[in-house]
């Protein structure tokens, strides 16, 4: 549990570090008025160095993936959406810890605290001093950043943000929806017309770690986003929805779709430009064993065959050739769990994954079945989808893959024997969907299929593939094998989102209280469905 200790032995430097990263500008309300620079505005005027300055912050922070600080991860994802999306599940813990669903109020403040020190803050002074077009790299930044905080807690401080010093007003859901879809548009429409009045400006490469001053890339980027955001709410606002989508697949760049289509879209945060990242899954999986494969993807990715095991998981040290995972929330303290159970493939410089074009194939799937116009069928979205999922990877026997119509989820044995782990054959838990299109399926089973595949292909991202859970209710992720929640989230349906900040409550006392009343009657806690995430989603 070296998180937790590294903690404890350096809590000086640790301190610190709050000081550096949250720095106020006013005591008691350092998420709102971060200042993460030490340069002068005059400085920040010159030879854009503002854009310099915050707009590289701001893409570390997306995912936390610095090398100073690099545990922040592990608390701002992997202890929460990793374990929750059916990817990893954290091990050597015991108590109060998130997988057993005993939410760890520790733990769960950084989501928010990293989006708004590290995404808010620097884009607040971005905004003053960038060049239009830089500004508008940085609204796309904003959202990309901000979604993930929101979809972790629901209402969240948004449109208000920056206009008082001392108290800052949430935003309900479907408000910070709509300022997100207002602030996509406008970033879209502003690069838009900037690379046709300046085709080869390309200042912004010398700061730039994910498109290296590409603003088409950027485009690209901002309107898949659009589209991912339009799909998050097809159950709640259906109409809203399909407009944003169908605007999103109508746009074109030198008369090409605008959208994430190769592997050379993908939006990934490489190190460099003075700037040394550290792949924070990696540090919280290979350097302090804390994070290994979960159950459920095991017996996804076994049942299917599929190759990208090999590409996405080691096999542990005791089971050579295998790969194994373990079920979230069983005891795994001073069990010997760690070399029995599979580690993520990844190194410390591994890239860092915003959106990767075959996520683009799967919402456009998504968006065929409900009618909407995508440009192509939900069959050809959904394996164009895998294809660009196996290429992206490098896995074998996609043709095969594609073409299964037999294998379905795999059951699942726990590698110490513990046989209350156990997911046997003719369990509800387990999915009878296959992998080959069938045109004659219900939408309901077109459906599973789409997202399954999606969740398959956006790894590791556990904060996607959760909001995917919950939204869809697919694919089948085994529920807790202890929860200890005292009846505050139901284990068959699963957490739901992150209580509200205990910071904020210190804080942002009355603002916070008044969030609690947007959560659509539901109280603070991990039991509460978000406003998107509702009952019954029927096609």
């Amino acid at each position: 549990m070296k998180y937790l200790n590294k903690l404890t032995k350096r809590s000086a430097i640790f301190a610190v570090m709050l000081v550096a990263l949250f720095s106020a500008c006013r005591k008691d309300y350092d998420l709102y008025n971060t200042n993460p620079n030490a340069l002068s505005d005059a400085d920040l005027l010159k030879d854009n160095t503002g854009a310099g300055t915050f707009i590289p912050t701001m893409q570390v922070n997306v995912f936390y993936n610095l090398l100073d600080q690099n545990y922040i991860y592990q608390i701002q994802q992997n202890l929460n959406a990793d374990a929750f999306s059916g990817y990893f599940c954290p091990v050597g813990f015991d108590g109060q810890f998130n997988a057993n669903y005993n939410l760890n109020v520790g733990w769960n403040l950084w989501p928010f605290k990293v989006g708004y020190s590290g995404i808010m803050g620097n884009w607040k002074k971005l905004k003053q001093f960038a060049a239009p077009q830089v500004g508008a790299v940085g609204d796309i930044l904003k959202v990309e950043g901000m979604h993930r905080v929101t979809d972790i807690y629901g209402p969240i401080p948004y449109s208000k943000f920056g206009t008082n010093a001392l108290t800052t007003p949430y935003d309900d859901q479907k408000t910070v929806y709509n300022s997100f879809f207002q602030d996509l548009d406008n970033a879209i429409k502003l690069l838009s017309d900037y690379v046709v009045k300046v085709p080869n400006d390309k200042a912004l490469s010398k700061f730039d770690l994910v498109y290296n001053g590409d603003y088409k890339q950027w485009i690209k980027f901002a309107n898949s986003l659009k589209l991912r955001l339009a799909i998050r709410i097809a159950y709640i606002d259906p109409s809203l929805a399909k407009t944003k989508a169908e605007e999103a697949a109508a746009l074109r760049i030198d008369g090409k779709e605008a959208f994430l289509t190769t592997q050379a879209d993908n939006a990934l945060v490489i190190g460099g430009k003075g700037i040394t990242t550290s792949n924070g899954l990696y540090i919280a999986d290979i350097s302090y064993k804390n994070s290994r494969m979960n159950a459920s993807i095991e017996s996804i990715l076994k049942g299917y065959n599929d190759d990208r095991l090999t590409k996405y998981f080691q096999s542990p040290a005791d089971i050579a050739g295998d790969y194994k995972g373990v079920r979230a929330g069983a005891p795994t303290k001073g069990l010997g769990y760690e070399t029995k159970l599979s580690s993520v493939n990844l190194t410390e410089s591994s890239p860092v994954q915003y959106m990767c074009a075959a996520e683009v194939s799967f919402l456009r799937a998504e968006g065929a079945l409900r009618g909407w116009n995508m440009g192509g069928t939900a069959q050809s979205f959904y394996e164009q989808g895998i294809r660009l999922s196996f290429a992206q990877y490098g896995a074998n026997g996609v043709d095969a893959y594609i073409s299964n119509d037999t294998g379905t989820q795999a059951t699942y044995a726990d590698p110490l024997n513990k046989t209350a782990n156990n997911v046997s054959a003719g369990s509800p838990l387990l999915s009878k969907t296959t992998v080959k299109w069938d045109e004659a399926a219900s939408k309901q089973i077109k459906l599973e299929k789409i997202i399954t595949q999606k969740w398959i292909a956006i790894f590791p991202d556990g904060q996607e593939a959760w909001s995917e859970f919950r939204r869809t209710g697919y694919p089948k992720i085994f529920p807790v094998v202890n929860n200890a929640s005292g009846g505050l989230i139901d284990t068959d349906i699963q957490i739901r989102r992150l209580p509200f900040s205990d910071d904020e409550y210190k804080k942002n006392t009355a603002e916070v209280q008044k969030a609690v009343s947007l959560l659509g009657g539901g109280a603070d806690n991990g039991g509460t469905r978000l406003w998107w995430d509702i009952p019954n989603k029927n096609l």
